[in-house]
């Protein structure tokens, strides 16, 4: 189980006075569905929420997406991939995903700036990666979300 990746990380970029634990359980689909073919050729991956970490996220609750907005983002058949982002950043994650999906990244945004690389807190970012071909439904359906790379798969 060599190749199973684990994460996990501290509070120290911040005094805490509470803090929580969060678990991913992986198990076997019994589906067939974008979320769990092989993907081959190119995915985009999209940005889901600005980074906010600290005193900025209480600042900024009002417009950070809902567990009901990530749901439906999930159901969208386009969709192959979420990844949310914590204190590593969005380029971290980036970088994440695509060793997960054993592809190269093609920047679309700058993952340079310092918004990509500034902690997302609490997972107040969500990356999200679909199949190319469905570009446009998607953006249709999710008008706000900012595009950020592609992915080359092999």
């Amino acid at each position: 189980m060599a190749d199973i990746p684990l994460n996990g990380s501290t509070e120290d970029n911040m005094p805490t006075k509470t803090t929580s634990v969060g678990v991913t359980v992986i198990g076997k689909a019994h589906q067939t569905n974008a979320a769990t073919t092989k993907v081959t050729g190119t995915l985009l991956v999209y940005q889901l929420g600005k980074p906010y970490v600290g005193e900025e996220v209480k600042k900024h609750l009002a417009t950070i997406f809902s567990y009901d907005v990530v749901c439906k983002i999930r159901r969208n058949r386009a969709v192959v991939d979420m990844l949310p982002v914590g204190s590593r950043g969005v380029r971290y994650e980036m970088v994440q995903m695509a060793e997960t999906h054993r592809a190269k990244i093609e920047e679309i945004a700058d993952l340079g700036t310092a918004d990509k690389n500034q902690s997302a807190g609490p997972a107040t970012v969500v990356l999200v990666a679909i199949i190319e071909s469905k570009q446009k439904q998607f953006e249709q359906a999710f008008p706000k979300m900012t595009l950020l790379a592609k992915l080359r798969v092999s």
